[in-house]
């Protein structure tokens, strides 16, 4: 069975403006990492995504760069753990490894938390970071997630 990797940057405008003490975003660049397949008609697909960060010396371009500098060890048949080995942590192996864990759930019908060997997720508590911004907006903004 011949895989094959496709990689490309994708867009997310956010709801709202997010301002830290580095910057404000409008939107988040990510990219996302596709390992696919065709077996007896029909297409399988793993799917994970990235956002580099320029603060840990990540960009998009080498990003998109490194993942398709591994399209020929996805076409042999690259393995999670081979993964790790060939390429330093980071966004491009994070998507990488994401993608391989979803392509090899949707190839076996095992979900990924069963194959890992974790229990099954459950739903969590979250948090949400409020923006920077006048006291009585970020105020606001956090009355309305109080619920």
């Amino acid at each position: 069975m011949i895989r094959t990797l496709t990689v490309q940057k994708e867009v997310w405008p956010l709801a709202r403006p997010f301002t830290i003490s580095r910057g404000t975003k409008t939107a988040a660049e990510v990219v996302v990492a596709e390992v696919g397949t065709e077996r007896g008609g029909r297409r399988i697909v793993g799917r994970g995504e990235c956002v580099p960060y320029p603060r840990y010396g990540e960009s998009v371009e080498a990003v998109l760069a490194a993942l398709r500098a591994e399209a020929g060890a996805v076409a042999d048949g690259l393995e999670r753990d081979t993964l790790l080995r060939r390429m330093p942590a980071g966004a491009a192996r994070n998507a990488l490894d994401c993608a391989l864990w979803d392509f090899e759930a949707k190839e076996t019908g095992v979900p990924a938390w069963r194959r890992a060997g974790v229990a099954e997720p459950k739903a969590a508590v979250t948090a949400e970071t409020i923006a920077l911004g006048s006291p009585d907006a970020m105020a606001a903004a956090a009355r309305a997630l109080q619920d």
